[in-house]
């Protein structure tokens, strides 16, 4: 009888053993293990932080204003720090449609059409998603703006514009001057 459950106490002991052995379900790269050797942990305790080193996520906090306009298959144009001047396209792969009701915004994932050549996880990047493209357009800093509707030509002139497009760093102008006029800087 003892040496029977001594037999079924080390059938078991074998099957628990792989129960210690951590296997990703995933090929990638360890970025990151968070436990040190002998340290104790639970099935919820996070161990590493894996990855595909060929194959980022771009995760952006979209308003709510302006979430209406964002659709899958959308292009970015993206600059990061660790790219000075360069800009790389991504494309819109998921739109959540759930609002993070204590930022009030939704989260918004995209991929990299053409990646950096070197990228890190947690990579800081400023995005901008083209909701609308046009051959020609009129665009001046926002900075030559004053209250979002006047701009002040070269003579100290003040002219009401029409605008269009913006982004944090231009608009467009539909009305009120031409490629010609020159602007100053208005004082505010």
């Amino acid at each position: 009888f003892l040496a029977a459950q001594s037999d079924k106490n080390l059938q078991i002991s074998r099957r628990q053993v792989s129960d210690f052995i951590v296997k990703s379900k995933i090929n990638g790269m360890v970025y990151k293990i968070y436990k040190e050797k002998g340290e104790a942990i639970t099935i919820q305790t996070p161990l590493a932080l894996l990855g595909d080193k060929n194959n980022f996520i771009l995760e952006m906090q979209v308003d709510e204003f302006d979430i209406i306009k964002v659709k899958k298959g959308l292009t970015l144009l993206v600059a990061m720090d660790s790219y000075k001047g360069e800009v790389f396209k991504a494309e819109v792969s998921d739109v959540s449609p759930m609002m993070n009701e204590r930022t009030k915004t939704f989260l918004v994932e995209a991929v990299f059409i053409d990646p950096p050549k070197t990228l890190y996880p947690f990579f800081s990047f400023e995005a901008n998603i083209v909701i609308q493209t046009k051959e020609k357009a009129l665009l001046i800093p926002r900075t030559l703006l004053l209250n979002d509707s006047t701009v002040v030509k070269k003579n100290g002139e003040k002219v009401f514009v029409k605008t269009g497009l913006k982004d944090y760093r231009m608009v467009e102008i539909l009305s009120g001057i031409t490629e010609e006029d020159e602007l100053v800087s208005p004082v505010k």
